[in-house]
Formats: C-alpha cells, structure tokens, sequence
C-alpha cells in the first residue's frame, strides 16, 4: 500500500508538471490600475519552436468586423524562467509579437488599455470591448485582454483575477476557487476564452431558475436606475416562452445576462449586445427602468436564442474561429437570421404580442431591407464579406435575415400540411451536429433539403445563393396573408419631419422639408430637441416604436402635445410646449402585410401552424 501510495504520487507530480508546461496561466490585478491601464502577466505553456508569434485577436466571432485588439497592448516582454529577457518583435499585424529563443520562453508581461475610452480611433464595438473604471467597473471581453500563441490556442487557459474584496464576478464561467479578493477561471480553449465575458463590481444579481437552468442577471447602473429584479421579471415571461418555443428545456444548463448601463462614459455613445454560447453583454444607455424595458427585451431576446445557433449548429469557420484572419461562413442567414427571427417568433407563438404586431414588424424588416440595403446582393456573399467588401450591407442580416427564415418557416410548414416548421428544422440540426461538432459550408443547404424536400434545395438557391428578390406574395400568401407593395391611405402623424438625433444622444428635428400640415399646425422648427410626447419621456433608442404605439392609439379629436428644447433668439435654450389636435393626413405605406379576411381554410391551417393560434 504505501509503495503504491507513492507510486501514485510520483505519477500525480509528473502529471501536475506536466498540465503547468500544457496551460496559459494568466494573472491580472484589478485593484491596480495605473494610466487607466492594466499589468497582464502570462506563465507561458511549454514553446518547442525556436521563434514563436503572441497573437491578440483581430476579429472575434458574432461581430463581424476588424477589432485589432492588439491596438490596445503596450509594453509586450518576454522572459526565460531566469527572468532573462528574450528578443521581441512588433510584426507589420498591429496584433502579433515574434518572440525569439522561444523554447526557453517562461513569462510575457504587458499592459492593456481598456477600449471605451481610448484616445485614438478603433472600430472596437462598445459591447465586444473593455472598460476599466477604478473601483466601480470592470467589464471584460477576455478578447481585449488575453492573447495566445500561434498554434497553441487549443491548450487551456487559467485567469486569476485579484479584485476589490467588495466586487463580484458576473460571468457564466464557474470558478475553480474563489476568496476574499481573488477569482480563478479556467477555459479548455481561447474559442471558450473569448466567448466568456466576465463584469467585476459591487454585485446587483439574482438568478432566475428556469426548468433545469439557472439564469444569472447581472446589472451595472451607476445612477441605479435599472435593478436586476426589475430586469428579471421582466425577462421571466421571455425566458419560460422560449423555454416552451424549444420544445420545453433549454440546451444549456446555465446562462448569464450581463448589463452595463452607460451614464458615465461619454465616449460611449453606441449601444448593443453581443452573443455568447452560455452568456451575453450588453452596453446600453442608463435611463428609468420602465423607459428602457422593451429595449432591453428585444435586445435580450435575439441574443439569448443564440444558444441555439452558433452553440449546437455552426460551420467550421465558426467552431475553429481564426481570430487573425477574416475566414468567415457563408450562413448568416442562419447564425443571425434564424436568431433574429425565432426572437420574434417566439413571442407571438407564445402570446406575447399579436399576430397583427407581428405582421407589422416583418413589414418593417421588408420596408427597411428593399428600401435602404441591397435587397439582391446574395446573402452567401453578404455574409463571406460582412468584416470588409460588404460591411456596410451587414445590418441586412436582421432584416432579409429574418426574412429569409419567415418565408424558409412558411415553405417548410406548406410542403408538410402545417407539420415542420424551422423550429423543428433547427432542433433535427442540433441532433445531427450539436456542440462538439460542425457542418462544411458548403454542404449545408443539400444537408437541409435531404432533410426535408427538394423544394427547400431550390430556395436556396434562388433567393440565398442567387440573388433574386423573394416574392414576398407568394410566401405569405401560404397563411393567407397579403403583401402590398405601396398604398395610398390616411392616417395619424407627428408632423413629418425627419428625425435625428443630437451628440448628446437625444431625438431631435432634423429636416422639416416634408413637413405636413399637421406638423406646420405645431409649428415644428429645426434643431427641435424634443423630450416628451403627451408626458412620456422620449428617448433615441426606441423613438420610432413609441411614436408608432402612440399613434395608433390616437382617437379623432385626441391632442397631441409635445415638449421640446429650442435656441431662442438670444442663443440660450428654453423648453416649450407645442400641441395641436390630432389629425389624419394623407400617406403612402410601402412593404404591407396584414391578414387576408377571405383566407381558405388551407391557408388557415398553415396560418394558425405558423402562428400557433390554434393553441392559444
């Protein structure tokens, strides 16, 4: 017994031994923050090469766009176990480093700025970067702080953070131990590394359980606007209908919603949300709870049905990401489409929101898409040259995106008299490919129609490969809906003006050269900053709904007031109040769906299978 004892000792050292020359071990102290910069110091896995490159990313998957994260790194030293210094070299890629007499490599050391507040001009997203704030914030996409070495980023990482003894660590990452002032994660990979965003602060959480998941919440807000109570319970009613959406579990045992409401970083001016397989971050504008909620939902809803796709059905492009080079998958259509829609689908399928709601949201997605976007552009080549040749056509994968899966739902629910639809699609893919595996790009869309019917096949190739415009008529005709290229009619309006919005963020009036009649009643003038609509508050980030909600609540007879900001003659700035009573005014509707009332009942069967009325 004792030889054996020892015996499995001697093995357990070795093997200890060897796991520390097999893993990245990272240290970063958030207590000592200096030029608002960070000390990154790495224990570097065993190098066998002679020369070696210390990559930072330049693009990470869900963004679709060039980071150079390596922008943001200063100061990179490379020492032997001596603590000799070794050769470095900046190579011409703003993220790499050679490093010579690499197999004697022990440490690298460097600093890194956070991106919210750098001083030079970068393309960083708000939501993918990093923001260092001295005792109130740490928010951390591991992409701005962590790098790797080439060929090596399929070896796990270790993170040990020390942090206020005050702070908590929000993130979907579990600790492999914890204390009083430090945290210790580990990754098996940098794939898992960068898809794991962690948010250090003096913690506003709570956990929602949902079937076998535990839900973190995770609120920043400086002002404490907005609560993570506040923010579940309104997230509960999303969160049980995409529970019932995905067949009654979700695929993930935990998940991780992390919001950072912005009231303090002027050079933050952008919003949004960027997904993970287990989690999501979100930069958002910090303002009333009640005022921010439906955004905070919609964002939240497309970002956590991507637990679906890219986590369970992905390409290899996806699943072996090259965080270097811009190789990316030609299924947009899919990664950000499909989530895009079963956001929306969910809800209306769950009861949420009417089908009349619902129509006239896919009217906006077709109105946006044909009117401002090349609607013929094929997606395949959208999505191949969404980081360079087409980025400026990228915001198309919300709005054909979604289409696109509408009318694929639509097809798929005709051709099997209201029996498969592109949720059962997509739970068949998960099946065939799920977390640890991955389809060919080029071999997707034949896997579908074999799949499912050769009808499916053709599709694809005329509206996603090829670049004809889908007839809209004809696949919303299936459920007995209606598709109205342009109409005449009368209704309510603000005026026509055009909005804009201002650089301290607010709405304001743009442009009064299409102004009507009843925007000269009000007597709108340019530079209009406006702040509330019959008393509610107005804020850029969702003006275009509430002004739509509030107009088709108007009543002939009803007043219409506003209060806005305007520049006197003297310069100074005063607040008035304008009204006038609401009136309907002639005007053109472009890209209209609405229900048939003449539907047959073959079209009233796909309906309700498309809608889920029937269950209701």
């Amino acid at each position: 017994m004792k030889i054996k004892f020892c015996f499995l000792l001697l093995i357990t050292c070795i093997s200890g031994t060897l796991m520390a020359q097999d893993i990245y071990k990272y240290s970063v102290d958030l207590t000592k923050l200096t030029n608002d910069e960070l000390q990154v110091e790495l224990i570097s896995p065993k190098v066998s090469k002679s020369e070696i490159i210390f990559y930072m990313p330049k693009i990470v998957p869900g963004t679709y766009n060039i980071s150079d994260f390596g922008k943001f790194v200063k100061n990179v030293k490379a020492f032997d176990k001596a603590g000799k210094s070794l050769p470095v070299a900046i190579q011409t890629d703003s993220n790499a480093w050679k490093i010579k007499n690499a197999s004697k490599l022990y440490r690298i050391t460097y600093t890194v700025e956070d991106t919210w507040d750098a001083k030079f001009k970068h393309n960083v997203y708000e939501m993918a970067g990093t923001n260092f704030e001295e005792g109130k914030n740490f928010s951390i996409n591991n992409c701005g702080i962590f790098g790797y070495l080439d060929g090596m980023k399929k070896l796990p990482f270790e993170l040990n953070f020390t942090r206020p003894a005050d702070f908590y660590a929000s993130t979907a990452l579990v600790p492999i131990s914890t204390g009083k002032d430090k945290d210790v994660f580990r990754c098996e990979n940098a794939d898992r590394l960068y898809d794991s965003p962690i948010m250090f602060c003096v913690p506003d959480t709570i956990t929602i359980k949902v079937g076998v998941t535990d839900v973190l919440v995770s609120v920043y807000s400086p002002k404490h606007l907005v609560t993570s109570k506040g923010v579940a319970e309104n997230l509960k009613t999303l969160l049980f209908a995409a529970k019932n959406y995905l067949g009654g579990k979700l695929p993930v045992n935990r998940y991780a919603f992390i919001y950072y409401f912005n009231s303090e970083q002027p050079m933050v001016q952008g919003q949004g949300a960027w997904e993970h397989s287990y989690s999501s971050f979100y930069s958002m504008r910090e303002r009333p709870e009640k005022d921010a909620m439906a955004q905070i939902i919609d964002f939240s809803s497309h970002e956590f049905f991507h637990i679906i796709t890219p986590l369970n059905i992905c390409s290899k492009e996806v699943r072996e990401f090259n965080f270097n080079k811009a190789v990316l998958s030609k299924h947009l259509w899919l990664y950000e489409g499909s989530t895009e829609y079963d956001a929306h689908h969910t809800q209306v399928t769950q009861g949420m929101i009417t089908p009349e709601e619902y129509l006239k949201r896919l009217s906006q997605k077709i109105f946006f898409s044909r009117k401002f976007l090349n609607d013929t552009l094929p997606f395949t080549q959208l999505s191949l040259g969404s980081a360079d040749k087409y980025n400026q056509q990228y915001y198309n994968v919300y709005q054909k995106g979604a289409l696109i899966n509408a009318c694929l739902d639509l097809l798929l629910n005709k051709l099997s008299d209201g029996n498969y639809g592109v949720h059962n699609l997509k739970h068949d893919l998960s099946l065939l490919y799920g977390p640890k595996n991955y389809f060919n790009d080029d071999e997707l869309f034949d896997k579908i129609a074999s799949l499912t019917y050769p009808e499916v096949r053709t599709f694809f190739s005329k509206y996603v490969e090829g670049n004809l415009a889908i007839p809209y008529e004809e696949f919303f005709g299936y459920a007995g809906v209606k598709y109205i290229p342009k109409r005449e009619t009368e209704s309510f309006s603000l005026g026509g003006f055009t909005a804009g919005v201002n650089e301290a963020g607010n709405v304001v009036v743009d442009n009064i050269r299409r102004i009507n009649d009843f925007g000269r009643k009000m007597g709108y003038q340019k530079g209009d900053e406006l702040v509330s609509l019959n008393g509610e508050p107005v804020h850029a980030e969702d003006f275009a709904q509430q002004a739509s909600t509030f107009l088709s609540t108007l009543k002939e007879g009803d007043t219409i007031t506003v209060v806005v900001k305007r520049k006197n003659t003297s310069g100074s700035i005063e607040t008035i109040t304008i009204s006038a009573p609401a009136m309907k005014v002639k005007k053109t509707e472009e890209h209209v769906l609405e229900f048939d009332p003449d539907a047959t009942p073959g079209q009233l069967k796909i309906r309700n299978a498309w809608l889920n009325l029937c269950k209701k």
